[in-house]
């Protein structure tokens, strides 16, 4: 499921009894709030992204007999490719998968330098599915109304509290921590219940 930024930012402000109408307006009530709501969404989605709810996305590297390096180094006995400048949003990883020909299955024959120097022996071949936690895109005062999040369906009003929370603490301390609470809350049985699942 995906929201977009605009109904991202009419659930933020809903919460806080600041939409009098049914759809966004940008006028003085309401302009403060929409001016700070990406860093305050960059924040929450940083947090759910590394924190227990994460956007698994998948590349490829095929690695050949021939040694063909495919924008990869060769270092000794390994071939290095930077996950990084192959994935801009790439986190960690997730698992590796080998396809080779007939055969298909879970590889961990890699070494990780770093936090994103894959090395996989040179005499290995076949295609390496990485599968990858991602980061969010970035929100910024340009992004527009009607472009699509991709969040879990479960995320997309928690991310709105945290919002709320932050977006509040000026006008209402007491209320906007009762927000905060809430958002780390389910971020804590979130982290639980992922922990369950592994």
């Amino acid at each position: 499921m995906s929201i977009t930024w605009k109904e991202l930012q009419e659930t933020c402000l809903r919460k806080m009894d600041s939409l009098d109408g049914a759809n966004l307006v940008n006028d003085s009530n309401t302009r403060a709030y929409i001016n700070a709501m990406p860093a305050a969404a960059n924040e929450a989605l940083h947090l759910l992204a590394t924190n227990g709810r994460y956007w698994k996305k998948m590349l490829s590297i095929d690695q050949n007999k021939e040694g063909a390096v495919q924008g990869g180094e060769l270092l000794g006995g390994f071939i290095a490719y930077d996950l990084k400048q192959r994935a801009g949003d790439f986190y960690c990883i997730d698992q590796v998968k080998l396809v080779n020909g007939s055969e298909y299955g879970n590889y961990d024959g890699y070494t990780l330098e770093g936090d994103s120097i894959m090395l996989i022996p040179a005499g290995e071949t076949g295609t390496f599915r990485i599968w990858y936690n991602a980061y969010p895109a970035k929100i910024t005062s340009q992004t527009a109304e009607d472009h699509e999040i991709d969040i879990h369906p479960e995320a997309a009003t928690i991310i709105a509290t945290y919002m709320a929370g932050q977006l509040y603490k000026h006008d209402d301390i007491s209320v906007a921590q009762i927000w905060m609470n809430e958002f780390f809350e389910w971020l804590s049985m979130l982290q639980e219940s992922g922990q369950k699942a592994d």
